[in-house]
């Protein structure tokens, strides 16, 4: 347009009016919520919703957002479904008509009540399922550490001022610690596998999109997955096999997403694991993946034990070889950029172009954002906002790129996993490490957790499905001692082991049949 023709002025001064009035007419029809979203309050109704206090005796762990009970009142015995009276607790970023959802942070005040239920928390229900509380998550949901919640930090189960891992940090301390059977945790760059491997627990972030995402917070729609935790495969089998399947909602779920009555028996099929007395893995191949064991301040003790563990696969009749994908090396930093790029966006309330539905209601409260919440978010989310701004205004072109890179990427996977049965990676490159000081400096908060997932972030972009399971234990490095003490201390270490594009069948197999020969607190 020629500014200096007043006319052109004129004209387009009367489209944009004409535009923002059109805009307007949508802001004020009444929002459509899909009627599969609303709660059926009389059945499910949602009761004793309590918050727990910082420290109190029900809450040492510091893990609880708050307590409630949802569970079916017209079945006449919890024995039915899949779940039948099994306890869960979710994520505090998956929308409970009624329950507040912190998000971790109180840059959002009052807290966000949701008035849908995520399509998880249903299929929780239907099946069973009682569901119990929500738990501490990381703000925004966005650090790899557990100090960062606005109820606090979340300690370790086994050893209190240590991480339990972020950001479904209060998922993996209520399900390590035996306050519930099992949780719902969200992961964009290893949030559930990296608390579940802090903890002693079995993590699975399936294939992109089989677990339907509506009705929770999103950080990046090409990133985000949800996904179980749980103190054994069998349950983490079991959980998926309940949540997983296209709701219709969702666009994640793409060609070869399965509908819910066609999920795999996830836990039945397990027992075809056991087929083989003594080699119950005879015939598969597992390919432990050389530069996932040559990533930056990895653990050379960490290393040692996820080789011996992956190892002890021949013993159940399984080939172990070791397998070169060098792409795997440039893989993190290929998807932190791009998801700097399109989370950044999403946290400015800019998210746009998928068929999902929209919760605009969290919109209204959170947008535009103001400089009181901004100086409520944690260093973390301010530096991933000062990425994308400064990404976006001097280097546009680069997120097609990382996109490109990213396809890339998971072609070089997948070409492997034509021989390969699984990928085995360290889940996190070091043992639980110790909370900050609560007045370290900005850059000392980030670095508790830097190179922490490297071997978990790839698979968020490229989609392949990804299960941690817990095969050892370590103390901690003399650096990281608080007390001569540390020494003896015995911390989780999880082996990471990754497959084809919705084979979480094969996974969760494997890892059972590693499960059920060793005992990991004793190695």
């Amino acid at each position: 347009m020629d500014v200096k023709n007043p006319q052109d002025v004129k004209d387009f001064t009367a489209i944009l009016a004409a535009f923002h009035d059109s805009a307007l007419s949508i802001m004020e029809m009444d929002d459509y919520v899909p009627p599969a979203l609303l709660p059926n309050l009389e059945r499910y109704p949602r009761e004793n919703i309590s918050y727990p206090t910082k420290g109190s005796p029900g809450n040492l762990l510091n893990a609880w957002a708050c307590k409630f009970t949802i569970e079916d009142k017209r079945k006449t015995s919890h024995h039915q479904g899949l779940l039948g009276g099994r306890t869960v607790i979710l994520k505090d970023c998956i929308s409970v008509a009624g329950v507040p959802c912190t998000l971790g942070t109180d840059a959002i005040s009052p807290p966000w009540v949701p008035f849908v239920d995520a399509t998880v928390v249903t299929r929780v229900l239907e099946a069973g399922g009682i569901i119990v509380g929500k738990a501490s998550t990381e703000s925004m949901c966005q650090s790899a550490s557990s100090f960062t919640s606005c109820t606090g930090p979340v300690h370790n189960p086994y050893a209190h001022g240590r991480t339990t891992g972020g950001s479904s940090s209060g998922c993996a301390a209520l399900v390590a610690d035996g306050s519930c059977d099992m949780a719902i945790g969200a992961d964009q760059g290893g949030s559930i596998r990296m608390p579940s491997a802090f903890c002693g627990l079995v993590g699975i972030k399936p294939t992109f999109g089989l677990v339907p995402y509506t009705a929770i917070a999103s950080n990046e729609w090409q990133h985000d997955y949800a996904g179980p935790m749980a103190r054994t495969v069998a349950d983490a089998a079991l959980l998926l096999q309940v949540i997983s399947g296209a709701d219709g909602l969702d666009d994640r779920a793409g060609a070869g997403c399965p509908l819910p009555a066609d999920v795999p028996p996830y836990s039945q099929l397990l027992v075809s694991s056991q087929a083989v007395p003594g080699n119950p893995l005879k015939g598969k191949v597992i390919g432990i993946l050389k530069e996932a064991f040559e990533m930056p301040v990895l653990d050379p003790r960490v290393s040692s034990k996820i080789k011996d563990a992956a190892q002890l696969f021949v013993q159940l009749g399984a080939t172990v070889e070791e397998v070169s994908i060098p792409l795997h090396a440039v893989a993190p930093t290929v998807w932190m950029v791009a998801n700097r790029y399109t989370g950044g966006k999403n946290r400015l309330g800019e998210a746009c172009g998928n068929r999902q539905y929209y919760q605009t209601d969290l919109y209204a409260k959170l947008f535009p954002l103001k400089q009181e919440a901004w100086e409520k978010l944690i260093p973390q989310t301010i530096n991933s906002q000062f990425n994308a701004l400064y990404g976006w205004g001097t280097m546009p072109d680069v997120y097609g790129k990382a996109m490109n890179k990213l396809m890339q990427i998971g072609h070089a996977y997948d070409a492997a996993l034509q021989k390969y049965d699984c990928l085995v990676v360290p889940t996190v490159a070091f043992v639980a490490n110790t909370h900050p000081a609560p007045d370290a400096t900005a850059l000392s908060k980030i670095q508790k957790s830097v190179g922490q997932g490297l071997n978990c972030c790839p698979f968020n972009g490229t989609g392949h499905p990804a299960l941690t399971f817990p095969i050892g234990t370590l103390p901690p490095t003399e650096e990281d001692w608080v007390t001569p003490e540390d020494a003896d201390l015995k911390l989780p270490v999880g082996m990471q082991i990754v497959g084809r594009w919705w084979d979480e069948a094969g996974l969760c197999q494997i890892a059972h049949a590693w499960e059920g020969a060793y005992d990991w607190k004793s190695r």
